[in-house]
């Protein structure tokens, strides 16, 4: 029970949980508590001598309280129920995606009136339940409302659950980012130290900042998130952590990004708030996180300024198709040729594509897929020649040659280099 009550509090902010909680509280006049999967109580907000505090921890409330919860779930709702000692509860599912990480419970009321036998049956069935509590207990405390007004607390916990689950999924998401983002600036840091021999990585990036602008162009959401990570290790590790000088190259990054933007069809009416943003961005007093995560959002407007205006270009669009045929087929034997079939363009033409929109040759875009691939397998503990099979390479030595050349050390050093 302890793991699954563990769970739940590294998912939800529970100091926060506990505000609206109360805050709930005093507006309905009900008590609300949260439990895991395992019925375990996780956090409460109860008036003093509330019943359900006497039955904390008791079996049969437990028992019921998980049953309801199935239920609920398979209502993917609110479920109204009866507890042990003949009140009523009102119960939703707290879900993240499609798994449920606990239940939201509210009550416990009468939903009819108190006749002179109540008293004697609710102290009955309490005993039954094994609830202990004195003669003295107020029983005339108990709340008693009407279905109507239970099925407005129903639908009130329903919205509660789900602004709840919105907001902390979004922390979740929020906080999940960032601690890949860190590890990635490790892991570029590490990589740094091993290559910094190489004299091409002593240079600001241009070679992905011409493919992300090409992927701004065509729109494409995700291959420009995956290429503005690697981008932001890049520059920080060419920064060596000094914050001035990565917002100066982001600002001149975003230079090209808006010319690349009003290139893809998107209006300058539509770049002004973005650049607003990014010059804030810049100005402002931010560390590593902050701007990664500004930096993707400013990505995202341009992305979408760029689909909203459907300006996207032929000739890109070849172009755009090339290589997402690479970044699925990169282990296969694949070369010029046999590309430009595939997305209906000369060899000729395809190759004046990739020199003019990326400057490089088809030849070393394919390598560049194929080693960033094999580093994510070899720092994962893949063997080298394994590794090159893996990422299209049939020649073990021809690979290790390839990999020295963009990487500036060996697969074999590589791999043992980031696995310490």
């Amino acid at each position: 029970m302890k793991r699954e009550t563990n769970a739940l509090r590294g998912i939800l902010n529970l100091k926060e949980l506990e505000k609206l909680f109360t805050n709930y509280a005093r507006t309905s006049g009900l008590d609300v508590a949260l439990y895991d999967t395992a019925g375990e109580e996780c956090l409460c907000v109860r008036k003093p001598g509330c019943i359900c505090s006497y039955g904390a921890g008791n079996q049969a409330c437990r028992e019921k309280i998980l049953y309801s919860g199935r239920k609920a779930q398979e209502l993917k709702g609110s479920y109204i129920y009866e507890t042990p000692c003949g009140l009523v509860m009102c119960i939703t599912p707290v879900s993240l995606g499609e798994e449920t990480v606990g239940y939201l419970t509210t009550g416990p009321v009468i939903l009819w009136e108190k006749d002179e036998f109540f008293a004697a049956e609710f102290r009955r069935k309490c005993a039954e339940a094994g609830f202990s509590f004195g003669a003295d207990y107020d029983i005339g405390a108990l709340r008693q409302i009407d279905c109507a007004s239970m099925t407005s607390v129903s639908e009130t916990l329903t919205v509660l659950v789900s602004y709840m689950v919105r907001e902390e999924k979004k922390y979740i998401e929020q906080r999940s980012e960032l601690s890949r983002l860190n590890r990635e600036r490790m892991r570029a840091a590490r990589e740094m130290q091993i290559r910094e021999a190489q004299p091409r990585y002593n240079k600001y990036p241009m070679e992905l900042e011409k493919e992300l602008i090409a992927h701004v162009q065509m729109g494409d959401r995700n291959q420009a998130k995956s290429i503005i990570n690697r981008f932001l290790n890049e520059i920080f590790s060419y920064a060596s952590g000094d914050l001035e000088i990565v917002k100066a190259k982001l600002y001149e990054f975003t230079a090209f990004l808006s010319r690349s933007a009003v290139e893809g069809g998107a209006p300058l009416s539509a770049l002004t708030g973005i650049l607003k943003k990014n010059s804030r961005l810049i100005l402002e007093n931010a560390d590593f996180s902050d701007i990664c995560r500004g930096t993707v959002e400013i990505l995202d407007d341009f992305l979408d300024a760029v689909y909203e205006s459907r300006g996207k270009k032929g000739a890109n669009a070849h172009l755009y198709n090339a290589i997402r045929y690479i970044h699925a087929h990169y282990a296969e034997d694949l070369n010029l040729e046999m590309l430009s079939q595939q997305v209906y363009v000369s060899p000729y033409y395809l190759s004046h594509l990739f020199r003019r929109e990326l400057g490089e040759t088809f030849s070393d875009y394919l390598a560049g897929v194929r080693v960033s691939r094999a580093k994510e397998l070899l720092m994962a503990g893949g063997r080298v020649e394994e590794t090159a099979e893996r990422v299209g390479y049939r020649d073990a030595n021809y690979f290790q040659k390839i990999f020295k050349k963009y990487v500036g050390v060996t697969p074999s050093r590589y791999r043992k280099s980031m696995l310490n």
